[in-house]
This record gives C-alpha cells, structure tokens and sequence, in this order.
C-alpha cells in the first residue's frame, strides 16, 4: 500500500469514529479549530519532533474532553505511524493524513447535516 494511500486509510478511519467533528474543525466559536490548527503547523514542519510538537493536545484550549479524547486517539496513531519514517516521509505522510482528515470531516458533517449519520 502507498504512503498517500496509507495516510488516507488512517485518516478516514478516525474521522468516521469522531464524535464532533464541528468542535474538532471549528471550534467552540464557529472560527478555526483545533484540527486547523495543527494542519497549518504540519505543513510548516520540517521533522518528526516538529510534527510530535504540533500534535500535542495540552497546548490547545477549548476542547471537549469527548474531542479531546477522539483526537488524542488518532493523535496517537498518528506518531506511532510516522516513528517508522525518516523525517521527509514522516512530513509527507502527516500533511496528506491531515488533508485527508477535513475533507472526511467535512463530508460528515454535511452527511449529518443531511440526516445521512446519526
């Protein structure tokens, strides 16, 4: 399996087991959440230490401790998955599993939305 296929497996997995996914992109306020957040960090990133730095939940405010706990799950899954990587692989893989992650976010939320998901 590639790297970018990898990454979107990932991702996708742990969209569809977040329980806010409103909270988790926007925030409390309806302006950028968390998730934003630390995907503008990762494309700045330029190592592994850089990407575990962003992943960090303790510096972000605001969360549920629900989204908190979704997040720090595919957080998580995340490092242990990019341990394995040199830091160019690692930077890669992280951007496309963030990518991949609000767009699958995105479609749940208009799914529910839609009355698609419960």
């Amino acid at each position: 399996m590639s790297i970018e296929n990898e990454a979107k497996k990932l991702a996708a997995t742990y969209a569809r087991w977040l329980r806010n996914p409103q909270e988790a992109l926007f925030g409390n306020k309806g302006g950028r959440g968390v998730v934003m957040v630390i995907y503008d960090k990762v494309k700045q990133a330029k190592t592994k230490n850089d990407i575990i730095n962003a992943l960090d939940l303790s510096q972000y405010q605001d969360l549920s401790k629900q989204t908190y706990n979704d997040l720090e799950r595919f957080f998580t899954e995340l490092k242990n998955k990019i341990s394995q990587f040199d830091d160019e692989t690692a930077v890669k893989f992280a951007i496309e599993a963030f990518r991949y992650f609000q767009i699958a976010l995105f479609t749940k939320i208009e799914d529910i939305n839609k009355g698609y998901w419960a």
